[in-house]
């Protein structure tokens, strides 16, 4: 079959995080060709992209098909199966890859099952993937967490919870199921301008209106919300305070200066606010740093001692603060976020 190359690029550098990082199963890090379309598929994650294939389907190495596409510069190319290798010519290149035995290729019987579950489709809230995106950051890298692995879609609302961070977006619209998704995997997701959804009870579909389907497996568990909304809400009575525009690149220029770039994930940073002004300190074993920027405050000191890789984090998507106790709550439009202090702060008087 002759193909465009470049269109074929880009639908597998699309599919790319549906195949698995190891070799486990030889064929879950494989591109599938079927007859309408290419698959990827890893036990966690299926992505179905629609491609008219007029070969017989075939089962392919992923990493090493895409690098040889990638590769080549002509606009069209040709691909022809060959019983157990595909040839894949162009003006000025030649390539030949082992595909799977039609006795090895297993994986479409799993696929076909899969699809049957992708029915009922639901339209999605118009800010869904804004929400989730917002809120991955603050779940836990570490699965054996369970559902603090994930972003929880409860409502209109997604939250999600990491030891000492927390956020909640409020979307437009109401969702009828709750999900469970994991983070890294929300992650994914947002690449895809998904606008639909339907669940069969363990496996969630997205689907594009381009028909390209993102199907994971949602995790099962229960969520604290009555206790996790109580915080939302306790904040959201105290007092925000607009943050500096230039704040983001103030904190992530400190960091830098403070020899904390390489790992400052255990690192510090301290926000003073007083009189008009921000003082932001930052301290590693090399040294410290400090420097101030005007901000509209002339109420009591606040001084505020934080994990700096978190709050770098945070100052990309929230525009203001609020203290409660031993809590900071960050907020912007529907976007709120809770972070701890990583220690008790200094005082006014001993950094200024």
């Amino acid at each position: 079959m002759k193909v465009n190359r470049l269109e074929l690029r880009n639908i597998l550098a699309a599919l790319r995080p549906g195949l698995a990082k190891r070799e486990f199963v030889a064929q879950l890090t494989h591109f599938m060709f079927l007859p309408e379309e290419i698959v990827t598929y890893n036990d966690k994650v299926c992505l179905i992209h629609p491609y008219e294939n007029t070969e017989p389907p075939f089962s392919v190495k992923g990493e090493e098909f895409f690098r040889i596409i990638d590769g080549m510069t002509d606009d069209e190319i040709t691909i022809v199966v060959e019983e157990t290798k595909i040839k894949i010519r162009s003006k000025s290149t030649s390539a030949t890859m082992k595909i799977l035995g039609e006795d090895l290729n297993k994986l479409p019987e799993s696929i076909a099952e899969l699809k049957k579950g992708q029915k009922g489709w639901k339209e999605l809230p118009e800010d869904f993937l804004e929400g989730i995106s917002l809120c991955s950051f603050s779940t836990s890298p570490d699965l054996s967490k369970g559902i603090m692995a994930c972003v929880w879609i409860i409502g209109d609302t997604c939250y999600s919870l990491d030891h000492a961070r927390s956020s909640r977006f409020k979307m437009s619209s109401e969702m009828p199921d709750t999900l469970y998704l994991i983070g890294k995997e929300c992650m994914e997701l947002v690449k895809f301008p998904v606008t639909e959804y339907c669940t069969d009870g363990k496996w969630a579909h997205f689907r594009t209106e381009d028909g390209v389907v993102f199907s994971c497996m949602p995790m099962k568990g229960s969520y604290p919300l009555e206790k996790v909304n109580a915080a939302y809400d306790t904040a959201l009575s105290s007092t925000l305070i607009q943050l500096p525009k230039e704040l983001k690149s103030v904190v992530d220029s400190v960091v830098v200066l403070a020899g904390m770039l390489e790992n400052n994930a255990g690192r510090w940073i301290e926000l003073i606010l007083q009189d008009d002004e921000l003082f932001v300190k930052a301290t590693s074993e090399l040294g410290e740093v400090e420097k101030t920027i005007p901000c509209k405050y002339d109420a009591d000191p606040i001084s505020l001692r934080l994990n700096v890789k978190f709050l770098s984090q945070i100052l990309d998507k929230a525009t203001s603060l609020s203290r409660d106790g031993g809590m900071v709550h960050f907020k912007s439009g529907p976007f709120q976020h809770i972070m701890a202090q990583t220690s008790k702060p200094t005082t006014t008087t001993e950094t200024k």
